[in-house]
């Protein structure tokens, strides 16, 4: 196993040492080159489904390690909220609450931060300094999840950095939950320091505060300052105007341990393996935050023996190079900017996933990869 690594990027020198893992470094972790001047790096997830291609089996493996961990610092019978944040972690904090559920958990409620602009009530909003879309925003949960009675949350990212952005987070839910006692951050890897972690831990003396992670670790980053940024025409920073859906993790729901989801084409019919050439191999592709619900669909087709792989469209600009060996772009006219899918596999059949019928529209995307496309009901 990797203890200590050196990655030269375009915008820099990456220095990684490992002090703690569950996975091995070089299973969960490759890197590549942010077009952002904000933050020139980024630790690209093998087992997350984004900028990699994972087979399903391999994301479900992650949620449960995750959720085995989680559930000892938790109370069976309080009811816990497990809110991710977007945009990676939007199936992966999906995937610990369902784990969570299935170990147990009596009442587990599932949300996720967004950038998608919604006619519901607000609940607050925070600042991610270091993105490139720096507004996130916290609805109220629905009327049918009563806030009043949350006793645990369980913050769930890819990567804690600094900190700062769960810090947020967790000020907030204090302030909001009259009965929480306990707070989980939880994250694939963990940069903090023992110190900064004894930091964070002091700042919330009323509760039980607790940090889980598949690989603990610091790392230094060297910019080189003769290789200018700045981010593409059109990046898609801002909070999204589209027409998205509000029953899917962004006002909350009460967790299943065994959630259905349906797919139909645009004709209106639905989408199942009966569809599918079983000999044929196929890439399932969510979008932007809708990740969960198309997972869901990919592991069921592995689990019917199809040979599938599953990942995602983001709108993070990052440099071809490193961890990403293929890049493609496209503007997306629904949510006013450009997106991105990287490390595609050639020779497998793209079957895309959309959360709304004006998603599916107004993304050119589906055309040029020839997609099979459907959409959630």
């Amino acid at each position: 196993m990797l203890n200590r690594c050196d990655i030269e990027l375009q915008t820099g020198l990456l220095q990684i040492s490992v002090h703690n893992a569950l996975y091995p470094l070089e299973k969960l972790l490759t890197f590549g080159a942010r077009q952002n001047p904000k933050r020139r790096y980024l630790f690209i997830s093998k087992v997350l489904g984004k900028y990699v291609p994972c087979l399903p089996s391999d994301m479900r493996e992650t949620y449960q390690t995750i959720a085995k961990v989680v559930k000892q610092r938790l109370s069976l019978h309080s009811m816990t909220w497990v809110l991710g944040v977007a945009e990676t972690a939007t199936g992966l904090g999906a995937g610990v609450a369902q784990e969570l559920k299935r170990s147990g958990l009596k009442r587990v409620i599932y949300s996720h931060t967004t950038r998608c602009d919604l006619d519901r009530d607000l609940n607050f909003s925070i600042t991610e300094a270091h993105s490139h879309a720096p507004s996130h925003l916290i609805y109220r949960l629905d009327s049918t999840l009563t806030e009043q009675h949350i006793e645990s949350v369980v913050i769930v990212d890819d990567e804690i950095s600094t900190g700062k952005t769960l810090n947020q987070l967790s000020q907030k839910l204090q302030q909001n939950l009259p009965q929480l006692k306990t707070i989980v951050w939880v994250s694939l890897v963990n940069w903090l320091s023992v110190a900064q972690q004894e930091k964070y831990r002091q700042a919330y003396p009323q509760l039980t505060f607790s940090f889980i992670s598949l690989l603990d670790g610091s790392y230094q980053f060297y910019a080189d300052e003769q290789c200018p940024l700045q981010l593409p025409d059109k990046t898609a920073s801002g909070i999204s105007r589209a027409n998205s859906r509000d029953d899917i993790g962004r006002t909350g729901y009460l967790v299943s341990a065994e959630p259905e989801v349906s797919f139909f084409t645009p004709q209106g019919v639905r989408l199942d393996i009966s569809q599918l050439n079983p000999a044929e191999k196929y890439t399932v592709i969510g979008t932007g935050e809708f990740t969960y619900q198309p997972f869901l669909f990919a592991e069921n087709l592995q689990g019917q023996s199809i040979d599938v792989i599953f990942q995602s469209t983001g709108r993070s600009p990052v440099l071809k190079g490193a961890g990403i060996k293929s890049k493609q772009s496209f503007f997306d006219e629904a949510q006013k900017g450009v997106y991105y899918l990287y490390n595609l596999p050639k020779n497998r059949q793209v079957i895309i996933l959309y959360e709304t019928h004006e998603q599916y529209c107004s993304c050119p995307f589906r055309l040029k990869l020839n997609a099979i496309t459907a959409i959630l009901t």
